[in-house]
């Protein structure tokens, strides 16, 4: 390297200019650094410096969005609480009316809705050569008139078990009072030990 201040040409293992003395560690005045190296650590404070300025501002950014948040969590806090109130509110009322309604129900006679098909006692269970027959009478007991009706049987074994299922319709309206006859046939089946019988209407 060239000395900075005579020019001479000095090995990098000298610290002083041979020929004027000079300082070649690149500290003069003993306090000033020229080395670029070391000037950057110098510069480092300051960039810290704007570093903390602008964390600051960022810190203080987001307590102030913190602040708003909480203010609108409060206010739909309270407008949740409001609306829970009102629906609260509403069940209650609805509770009434429908506790009312249960207690009207309960003043109407029964028999004005009552709709009841039923079998009458006397039915049979009879078989004639290779068929079996179930035949009997249904009669409408309630105070409407009913449109349609099916009788139902199942046919079970000795242990309940339903072996088969048949049954008989009427599609023709049947008043109050008044009584159908109905026959279902079935094939025989030696298995047969017992039928449960049942009737649906509409």
């Amino acid at each position: 390297m060239n000395c900075k201040n005579c020019g001479t040409d000095v090995s990098e293992k000298f610290s002083f200019c041979y020929k004027c003395g000079h300082d070649l560690r690149g500290i003069i005045d003993g306090n000033f650094i020229k080395d670029q190296q070391l000037t950057k650590k110098f510069k480092l404070p300051v960039k810290t410096k704007k570093t903390y300025k602008l964390m600051k501002k960022f810190s203080e950014n987001i307590l102030s969005i913190k602040i708003q948040l909480y203010k609108k969590t409060k206010e739909s806090n309270k407008l949740v609480k409001k609306f829970s109130g009102k629906i609260q509110s509403k069940r209650l009322a609805l509770f009434k009316n429908t506790k009312e309604i249960h207690n009207l129900i309960k003043k109407i006679p029964r028999n004005i809705y009552s709709k009841v098909l039923v079998i009458i006692d006397g039915w049979i269970w009879v078989t004639e050569e290779n068929y079996t027959y179930v035949r009997g009478s249904v009669k409408n007991t309630g105070n409407i008139v009913i449109n349609y009706f099916e009788v139902n049987v199942k046919y079970e074994d000795v242990n309940k078990n339903v072996l088969d299922l048949d049954f008989t319709n009427w599609d023709r309206k049947i008043q109050p009072g008044e009584s159908k006859e109905f026959e279902i046939k079935h094939h025989v089946n030696k298995k047969y030990h017992k039928i449960d019988i049942s009737i649906n209407y509409k």
